[in-house]
């Protein structure tokens, strides 16, 4: 009988994502740009026909989190990360109802969930703030109050919080609807850093400003927010790659701000 030869995985690492129905979400892509070389990914987009982003369409189909974790686990992916952070709080539920959650999903999938909006929470913790400014971005009325509580009951005090519209940014709701089919919800960079700059503004005395919505790519303006305020950004999209190479005790390439610059 020949000698079996030992075989090499084609990836150091495999990470799974769970995201949105019915947006071209680029968190795969943007995640190899801070993960190592040969790092490997596989998504899963949600099936809800009829989406239209709304709270109780996600609370009815919270069980798709479960559903689409347990493929990608079986698919040999070592974590999993949930794209979009209002799912945290659809049903109501509280950062320590969402901790044991994950736990729950982890153990059944066989590998690491995270969901975004608590990714936030831990991002925030593990630099040490208390006290934040929140960017709510595009946010509808429903998602920025669900998200900002969920952020208060974590036990963080918000200094101050506000979508486009009350930053003065964008006009009104119209505008933002004109804007999300114009760039397949993907919000152009001078107006997430003008989000974020402002909310630094409006409470100087913050550690550090959250930006809570995926459809604000922060990753690729991360750098210039920081260094034109002088403070951390935690973001949507940069905590929970953030937790997820962690866990997989990978670094981040550098150049991507505080937080992932931490796992170096």
């Amino acid at each position: 009988m020949a000698e079996l030869q030992a075989t090499k995985r084609r990836y150091r690492a495999y990470a799974g994502f769970v995201t949105t129905p019915q947006y071209f979400d680029d968190s795969p892509q943007q995640f190899l740009q801070v993960a190592p070389r040969g790092t490997g990914i596989l998504q899963r987009v949600n099936h809800i026909p009829g989406y239209a982003y709304e709270l109780d369409q996600r609370a009815r189909n919270f069980d798709l989190l479960e559903e689409s974790a347990v493929c990608l686990g079986r698919s040999y992916c070592q974590v999993i990360g949930q794209v979009g952070t209002n799912w945290v709080h659809c049903n109501g539920t509280s950062p320590d109802d969402i901790v044991r959650l994950c736990d729950d999903i982890s153990e059944k999938a066989g590998a690491r969930f995270f969901m975004a909006g608590q990714c936030l929470v831990e991002g925030l913790r593990a630099l040490g703030a208390e006290r934040i400014t929140v960017a709510n971005g595009y946010f509808r009325d429903d998602w920025s109050r669900g998200i900002n509580g969920y952020l208060e009951a974590a036990g963080f005090e918000i200094l101050w919080a506000g979508d486009l519209i009350d930053q003065g940014l964008v006009a009104d709701h119209e505008e933002k609807l004109r804007i999300e089919e114009a760039t397949l919800w993907d919000y152009p960079d001078h107006l997430m850093i003008a989000a974020a700059l402002d909310a630094s503004e409006r409470a100087p005395e913050a550690d550090a400003i959250v930006q809570t919505g995926a459809g604000f790519r922060m990753l690729q303006v991360v750098e210039a927010v920081e260094g034109r305020s002088g403070k951390p950004l935690v973001a949507s999209d940069v905590a929970l790659y953030w937790a997820m190479l962690r866990h997989l005790g990978l670094p981040a390439a550098p150049g991507h701000g505080h937080l992932l610059a931490s796992l170096s």
